[in-house]
């Protein structure tokens, strides 16, 4: 039985069984020690009678006869035979036992002893001033035929509640398994361009349900993540289109003699080194998104490097009159310098874009001082909450119409780093790019803070 189903129902059937042998088995001792006492107990009170009778007779004058029909009479209601003190049977109620002789019989007042191959419990008197005593039997065959009749009646029952307890077993798993296989269906039914709510079952509050909503939340990322492959594919169409066609209307432009053979090829070869940069800025995304590559750690200073940063696109900056500031201590810091270069560049490069004024890089430890946070400040226009929950996506098209690749690849590099990258409102009234350097990395600070606690 592989299927839920038949291993719910198997699992059920065992469990069941078990429970009836054991019920039945407990069953079985406790009435054979009840009936057993019972009957221990009456076969004392009947041979202390017998004895008493016996005691109060003249018995001595009797012939054997006379005595084998004496004590018939006073137990004609028992199973019993006496005993001469050879252990020689002198009469019995099963006149077949006269004369054997048992052997290997001890003397007890109780117990149980082999008669004719067949185990019986007896009860003995002794009496006085007499060569014999008189013993009472009563097979265990005929003792435990009492509560054979009881023991059916119970197996009746049991298996009577069995039988109803599986038809409530049965349907109780059908109903358990239906929305499985429901789920099953939907499942193979799903297809990323449709609706999840057109296949999926509506949820309730068991563990079946919370399944249901866990496969919902994943449709729906599937779904997402579906447009945003249809969208990816659109921006790259057209971004690659845009210079392609402009370096195929200077080709035409050359050989029609429209423009010179110089400006046709300086601005063929402008659109082919963009054209070129933007196919590296694929393939980085690519690989960054489907290769788990391992970088190599350096131990570098944090404000050098942002230093170095800032140094590099001073020369934009200052064509349009725009300050840049490092803010922070110095701070060694083991971790993959290259690309968290690189975040820091491409950053730095979308603050100059957008700031009226001024940029700042500000590097400080995080409230709870376990870690450490590089914020990138500008003041410019800012961006909505709509827009920061879009900005890190793919070829996103902000409110001056230019789209890229830059800060998607920023998050793709934080979250290989086990970093966070975070847009937040900056307090210099433009926006606010933060990346949080994770709790693992090895920190030491050359000033007077310290990272440790």
């Amino acid at each position: 039985m592989k299927t839920i189903r038949g291993k719910m129902l198997l699992s059920l059937c065992v469990g069941m069984l078990m429970t009836v042998a054991i019920t039945v088995f407990f069953f079985v001792q406790l009435m054979d020690d009840i009936l057993l006492n019972q009957v221990k107990q009456q076969l004392s009170a009947q041979t202390i009678k017998a004895a008493h009778i016996l005691k109060d007779q003249d018995i001595d004058g009797l012939d054997s006869t006379d005595f084998r029909f004496f004590i018939k009479d006073i137990l004609f209601y028992a199973d019993y035979f006496v005993l001469d003190k050879n252990n020689k049977i002198i009469t019995s109620s099963n006149t077949q036992n006269n004369g054997k002789i048992l052997k290997n019989f001890s003397s007890n007042h109780q117990g149980y002893m082999q008669l004719n191959g067949s185990k019986v419990l007896y009860s003995e008197a002794q009496l006085n001033h007499q060569p014999f005593r008189v013993i009472l039997y009563s097979p265990l065959s005929s003792v435990r035929a009492l509560y054979i009749p009881l023991l059916r009646t119970t197996l009746l029952s049991i298996g009577a509640s069995f039988i109803v307890i599986l038809f409530i077993a049965l349907f109780a798993v059908w109903r358990m398994v239906q929305p499985l296989n429901r789920l099953k269906e939907a499942v193979s039914r799903y297809e990323p361009h449709l609706q999840p709510n057109e296949h999926f079952l509506q949820a309730d509050h068991t563990e079946i349900g919370e399944l249901i909503s866990t496969f919902q939340l994943m449709a729906n990322r599937l779904q997402r993540q579906h447009q945003y492959q249809i969208e990816f594919l659109q921006n790259v169409s057209h971004e690659l289109k845009t210079p392609l066609m402009s370096i195929q209307g200077y080709v035409f432009a050359i050989q029609d003699q429209v423009v010179t053979t110089d400006q046709g090829l300086e601005i063929i070869t402008t659109q082919s080194k963009r054209l070129i940069h933007m196919v590296e800025k694929l393939l980085q995304l690519s690989r960054l998104e489907s290769v788990d590559e391992v970088w190599q750690q350096t131990t570098i200073d944090l404000k050098t490097m942002a230093e170095e940063a800032i140094h590099l696109l001073q020369p934009a900056a200052q064509e349009r009159n725009i300050q840049l500031q490092v803010i922070g201590p110095s701070l060694i810091i083991a971790i993959a310098a290259e690309q968290v270069f690189q975040i820091l560049l491409n950053l730095l490069q979308n603050a100059v874009r957008h700031t009226a004024t001024q940029v700042q890089l500000i590097i400080e430890p995080t409230s709870d001082q376990q870690s450490w946070c590089i914020h990138i400040d500008d003041d410019g226009e800012g961006l909505s909450e709509e827009e920061r929950q879009q900005i890190f996506q793919r070829f996103y098209t902000g409110k001056s119409g230019v789209t890229g690749l830059g800060l998607a690849i920023c998050q793709q590099i934080a979250s290989h780093l086990q970093a966070e990258l975070l847009c937040t409102s900056s307090p210099l009234g433009g926006a606010r790019f933060t990346l949080i350097l994770p709790k693992t990395t090895e920190l030491t600070n050359t000033g007077a803070r310290s990272l440790s606690p």
